[in-house]
């Protein structure tokens, strides 16, 4: 369904805007209230969260008929308050993730994100969720060239969400409003980080985040896993993870995190062996590399001794503008892999 693509932000609009506005959404996190009200028809042309410069999108000139203005605006309008979520492409807005925790399970409020590669182009599609009831899921959408408001449906359990042709990423959870609703069993208990096994024997790492999947690795009690995603599924809660500390560091999998206890955010310098470009050490080269770096080039973000070995991305020995665009093509080249 190429009519849902989003249109394109030309990557220099992104480097000037992004010095200015990132700044300020950065520190956003999300403290939603537990009220929400679904939204199940176009907003009014009067509606400011999507047809003003409140919205980073249409300020810009890429408002609606657009799933991210439109994405950008609903959560606007559900928070109360800028959202803080991705100014990119809409395939990006899930790996940027400013501050929201995410996960493969069906929320209502939450932004559901999809991506394709196709004959070398990359696009993507975000929604977000409107209900969650009687096994069904229900996402108000827009999309460039075609709609400006429509709406989608999906089996809870479907895992694309209802757009087969597509990659589903994920949700971007902006806060909890599930009282009530058949998406209760949303995690929450759990987030990304740190974790210390504990077992009496061992415990399994997993390719994908079921039982009946195939052995990675075994773990042990004291063992450290660095989490990056959860997701709930078959009774358990997973967490993708790189083990940190354990006979077979470095090793990458599904661990039921049900038999761990959270340490902390962030591995120690010593944990992992970051990768140029890595420069907020999260073990992973994505958006959120390149706001660190942007914050820093703009002089309203500091970076340790660590990052900035991290963040000469060009080799001159300098930080500047020029490694921001060094940064942007590295993760637009892993993007189109």
């Amino acid at each position: 369904m190429f009519y849902k693509k989003l249109k394109r932000i030309p990557a220099m609009f992104l480097v000037c805007a992004l010095l200015f506005t990132t700044v300020f959404s950065y520190s956003m996190i999300a403290n939603a209230s537990s009220s929400f009200t679904s939204r199940l028809d176009a907003p009014s042309y009067s509606n400011d969260y999507y047809y003003s410069n409140k919205n980073i999108y249409y300020q810009y000139g890429y408002g609606m008929p657009n799933c991210t203005a439109y994405a950008y605006g609903r959560a606007y309008e559900i928070l109360g308050r800028d959202p803080g979520l991705c100014h990119y492409d809409a395939y990006e807005w899930y790996d940027y993730n400013d501050g929201y925790s995410r996960g493969q399970t069906p929320k209502v409020g939450a932004i559901a994100c999809w991506e394709y590669y196709r004959n070398g182009e990359t696009g993507g599609h975000v929604a977000v969720v409107e209900k969650v009831e009687n096994g069904t899921v229900t996402l108000s959408n827009s999309a460039w060239g075609w709609k400006n408001f429509y709406l989608t449906y999906a089996d809870v359990n479907d895992p694309t969400m209802g757009e087969s042709d597509w990659t589903f990423q994920g949700f971007i959870y902006l806060g909890d409003f599930n009282k009530g609703s058949d998406s209760d069993n949303v995690v929450t208990d759990y987030k990304n980080g740190v974790y210390e096994v504990e077992v009496s024997d061992y415990l399994n790492m997993r390719e994908t985040a079921t039982t009946s999947s195939k052995t990675v690795s075994q773990l042990y009690n004291n063992d450290q896993v660095y989490v990056t995603d959860i997701k709930a599924n078959g009774g358990y809660t997973w967490g993708y993870s790189e083990i940190i500390k354990g006979t077979n560091k470095g090793k990458k999998g599904w661990v039921a995190l049900d038999f761990c206890k959270f340490i902390q955010d962030k591995p120690t310098s010593d944990d992992i062996v970051y990768e140029i470009g890595d420069i907020d050490l999260n073990g992973e080269i994505n958006v959120l590399d390149i706001t660190a770096l942007q914050l820093y080039v703009s002089k309203n973000g500091d970076l340790t001794d660590a990052q900035l070995k991290l963040a000469d991305l060009d080799g001159d020995g300098k930080i500047d503008v020029g490694d921001v665009t060094a940064l942007q093509r590295i993760i637009s080249k892993r993007k189109a892999l």
